[in-house]
């Protein structure tokens, strides 16, 4: 008989340009399992922000709006999946300990477990020029419209979250990960995947 495995959600952590959808799409390769992108959400939204911030006198009150709507789509996708059996990695900056409150209940009620993999650069030029060259290519029709796109952008959203990104995530098995170093990329791939299987259970 075929050993059975619980669902695993696997975290992905980070601000913009940290790595960590690239490494998030390694690894579902490597895994074979989805991979949920929280930005494959809210780049759906730009006309829905459009219309309301035309009818409103706030734009950030919509993009705020339309932020909580993208990781709401995302909970409920990851739920399928589980319901499925199946992996999931999910891509998001998992900026709030609110957000990780929401997976721990998702994988509560499917039977899963939870992995945090955190992406946190320790070279801050190459951070910043990993974002300004993803800005600089980013257009409204491929997406990526609502990200920081330069680095005083990304230093006004880290402000913004006032330190809540730091937040304590208790007992859930986490691995930081430096996309920044010399001998990223491909290692630090394999070194995610292997923390993962070590923390799956049966």
């Amino acid at each position: 008989m075929e050993k059975q495995y619980r669902p695993l959600i696997v975290a992905m952590k980070g601000h913009p340009g940290t790595g960590k959808s690239t490494v998030a799409r390694d690894v579902a390769a490597a895994l074979r399992c989805p991979l949920l992108d929280k930005d494959d959400v809210r780049d759906c939204t730009l006309p829905v922000q459009q219309s309301l911030a035309a009818a409103a006198s706030s734009v950030g009150g919509a993009a705020a709006l339309l932020n909580d709507l993208s990781y709401s789509v995302l909970w409920r996708m990851a739920e399928t999946q589980l319901r499925l059996g199946l992996t999931v990695v999910i891509d998001s900056p998992l900026s709030r300990r609110a957000h990780l409150d929401r997976l721990l209940d998702l994988a509560r009620r499917a039977g899963a477990s939870v992995v945090i993999v955190e992406c946190r650069p320790s070279d801050e030029a190459e951070w910043r020029r990993r974002l300004e060259s993803r800005g600089a290519a980013a257009s409204a029709e491929d997406g990526g419209w609502h990200k920081p796109t330069s680095w005083a952008e990304l230093q006004r959203l880290v402000e913004g979250y006032g330190g809540c990104t730091d937040f304590d995530v208790g007992e859930v098995p986490r691995l930081v990960v430096d996309t920044t170093l010399a001998a990223a990329g491909a290692e630090v791939s394999a070194a995610v995947v292997e923390f993962i299987r070590s923390n799956a259970d049966g």
